[in-house]
């Protein structure tokens, strides 16, 4: 029994600690918590005129949310993989992934970044409230099929006996048709198993623009284009395929750096978005923002 008191004063003291944590924090180390901490364990209401019951934003499932929201302020988003840290300002508007509590989960777009955010701090509550969040339906069962009741004939002296149904005709089979002979020249080359040795068209055009747009990736990187890393820290340089952004069709390529992270050293890839034999600027390939 003593044990037994021992195990339940644990549980409840972590549980006050947990929800106490952030009105303690600043009396025992002087710093305030953040914005979304305090509204990390908050239950947020949203109340629409002339619509009962009120509804929590917890509850709400993403196809009954909007897809994105306008930011008050600004946060900051991390990819937890790498530890790597962006800032999204004030004013953009971003992906919203789920409600927790009462923050927003939000990303900059499809990729492994993500961030909390107060859900006050967004214009979720003017965009539900202008298209109020449709009620989730509950499918309807198909009707049962009816069972078909059978018919048993009726039987007497007077009546004839039913002739027994005639099978119906079986067609016949429709005589083979026999494939024309290959020409003599691909049979032969296909029982050697020859490869076409003719190069692709362009080949030879696709090495050597591969080649330039290497250099134009290390000369901005020699140049001090971008601060994120240096020359050195470069393990390997790609080409890859040509991609339109904003409406400009560019060259592009990646270059794979290692760096220090939180979790160790991690290999990183970095875009650069090519035109003109120049690199015009360097973006993440997954969220598609620009580096420093």
């Amino acid at each position: 029994m003593k044990l037994f008191f021992n195990l339940f004063g644990l549980a409840a003291a972590g549980y006050l600690g947990y929800m106490a944590e952030p009105s303690l924090r600043f009396q025992l180390t002087g710093h305030q918590p953040s914005a979304s901490e305090n509204a990390r364990d908050k239950t947020v209401i949203l109340e629409l005129p002339g619509q009962v019951p009120q509804i929590d934003l917890s509850s709400l499932t993403p196809e009954q949310l909007p897809q994105k929201v306008l930011l008050k302020t600004d946060v900051k988003v991390t990819d937890a993989a790498s530890g790597t840290t962006l800032l999204m300002q004030a004013g953009n508007r971003v992906k919203l992934v789920r409600i927790e509590g009462g923050n927003a989960v939000v990303s900059p777009g499809e990729g492994p970044f993500s961030g909390l955010t107060p859900v006050t701090e967004t214009d979720l509550f003017q965009q539900l409230a202008a298209s109020p969040p449709t009620p989730k339906t509950t499918p309807e069962a198909p009707p049962a099929a009816e069972t078909p009741v059978p018919v048993v004939p009726a039987t007497g002296d007077s009546e004839e006996p039913a002739k027994a149904a005639e099978p119906p005709p079986v067609p016949e089979p429709a005589p083979e048709a026999t494939p024309a002979p290959e020409p003599a020249a691909s049979t032969a080359a296909k029982s050697m198993d020859i490869p076409d040795a003719s190069p692709a068209p362009g080949a030879a055009a696709a090495s050597a623009g591969s080649d330039e747009l290497i250099a134009a990736m290390q000369t901005s990187i020699k140049a001090g284009q971008i601060k994120e890393f240096t020359f050195e820290q470069v393990q390997e340089w790609k080409a890859e395929a040509n991609e339109t952004v904003d409406g400009e069709t560019y060259q592009t390529g990646l270059a794979s750096y290692q760096a220090e992270t939180i979790f160790g050293t991690k290999t990183i890839q970095a875009k650069a978005l090519v035109k003109g034999g120049k690199v015009q600027r360097w973006i993440w390939p997954k969220s598609g923002m620009e580096i420093k």
